[in-house]
Order: C-alpha cells, then sequence, then structure tokens
C-alpha cells in the first residue's frame, strides 16, 4: 500500500542545517573576478589574512639575508680587488709577442730641400747618393735593414733611427728612438753603423728582441762617423723620413 505524501516535509537535522547555512554563507561571499570570468575569488577572513602574512615573514626575511649575501659576494670579486686585476694586468702589459705587426719604410735620393731624403753635407753626402731602410716589427721581434749607394768609398758612418721625421735642419729629427726609455744602448736603439766598400755601397742590419709598441721611430738619420756612446755624437750629414 503507497503511503500518502506529507502536507509538510520532514524537517532536517540540526548539523545538516549548520553545513548547508555555511555552505551558502560562503557562496554569499565570492564574487567572480571581472578579468577572469571562469575564477572565482573567494574573499579571506581577518584571521585568515593575518596567518598568511604572519607566514609570508619569515619568507622575506629569508629572501632579504640572501640579496646580502650575494651583494657581499659582488663586492669581493669588484674590480678593485688586486688578485681579480692580476690577470686583467697582464693582459694589458703583455709581451710585445702580442704586439700588431708594424712596417716602416723611408728611400729616395738625398737632395737639399726635400725632407724625405734630405743631405746636410755634401762633403760625405756626395750629389746622386741614396739609401733605403726598412723596419719589421712582429712576434717580438724587429729587424731594421739599411742600404746605402754612392757615399764615400771605404767610409764608415754611424747611422741610427729617431724619434722624429726629417726637417730642414739637422736637429729636427729628435733624439735617437730608445725602446727602453733612457737606455742608450745598441740593445735599446735601433744602431745601423756601416763602411762602404770601393763604390760607396754598403748595408746594415739590426735584431733585437722586442716589438715596436706605441711611439715609433720616424727617421733614420745618417752620421758622419761610427757611434761612439763615450763620445759627442758626430754630426748628422743625411736623414731619411720613415713611413
Amino acid at each position: 500500500m503507497r503511503l500518502p505524501t506529507p502536507a509538510i516535509a520532514p524537517r532536517l537535522p540540526a548539523s545538516v542545517r549548520s553545513l548547508r547555512a555555511r555552505a551558502s554563507a560562503r557562496r554569499a561571499r565570492a564574487r567572480l573576478s571581472p578579468g577572469y570570468p571562469d575564477f572565482v575569488i573567494v574573499e579571506q577572513s581577518a584571521a585568515a589574512r593575518d596567518t598568511a602574512r604572519g607566514a609570508a615573514r619569515p619568507l622575506r626575511a629569508r629572501s632579504a639575508a640572501l640579496l646580502l649575501a650575494l651583494a657581499v659576494a659582488g663586492c669581493a670579486q669588484s674590480p678593485a680587488d688586486p688578485e681579480t686585476d692580476a690577470p686583467v694586468g697582464n693582459a694589458v702589459h703583455s709581451s710585445d709577442a702580442a704586439a700588431a705587426p708594424t712596417t716602416l719604410t723611408g728611400a729616395g735620393v738625398f737632395k737639399p730641400r726635400t725632407t724625405m731624403a734630405i743631405v746636410y753635407s755634401r762633403k760625405l753626402v756626395p750629389k746622386g747618393a741614396q739609401a733605403s731602410v726598412t723596419a719589421e716589427s712582429a712576434g717580438g721581434k724587429t729587424v731594421t735593414s739599411l742600404v746605402v749607394e754612392g757615399l764615400v768609398p771605404n767610409h764608415r758612418y754611424g747611422a741610427h733611427l729617431h724619434v722624429a721625421p726629417c726637417g730642414k735642419g739637422p736637429a729636427d729629427a729628435g733624439a735617437h728612438f730608445q725602446h727602453i726609455a733612457g737606455r742608450a744602448d745598441a740593445t735599446s736603439e735601433v744602431w745601423l753603423d756601416l763602411k762602404t766598400d770601393g763604390s760607396g755601397a754598403g748595408r746594415a742590419t739590426a735584431h733585437h728582441d722586442w716589438s715596436m709598441t706605441g711611439a715609433v721611430p720616424h727617421s733614420l738619420v745618417l752620421h758622419a762617423r761610427p757611434t761612439a756612446p763615450s763620445e759627442k755624437p758626430a754630426p748628422r750629414i743625411a736623414c731619411l723620413t720613415l713611413n
């Protein structure tokens, strides 16, 4: 036999009513995010927010400590540290072998009014005399060669590379070129003394274990006599400008 439907539905237990009430309250507090309609943002209670903030404080403290440690480590590798500067300094001040190759040349017939190949004394540099010089520097080595023709036969001449180009006056070429400033000898300067043969021709070559770096010579000066460091320099009788 079928029981009649009661006019009034049975009342739910109090525990079930409480669960439904809390669920309804949460739905009432929920709101949809306008930018993301598929997501629901639930408002947190004050107690929940305080709990989250309290948990975040140790994390922020640890992050600050980590950033401080990284900053200290970075300062330890500062360019001002002599130990870290050492390899850089060695690279900047590397050996002459790392220098770029350099080639300097000069040639011409000695004439009175041309500074490319100028004569200051016709007594020791006759008309038609000429010379050619080449300086090649690479790989920590420098080789300089001088060839002359038409000079006074069987005569000894001094010859050196100088710091400035030739000029109208003998002194315009300046001082001797020196690889080591203040060191006036054949290992630092380029000496090309020679003796001519019976026809007035001659040649000389100088070898050095260094490359030309920075400043380079700009001329070759021919002197009346061979180099004698203990004596007064011999007169300058001719000059070739190097390029």
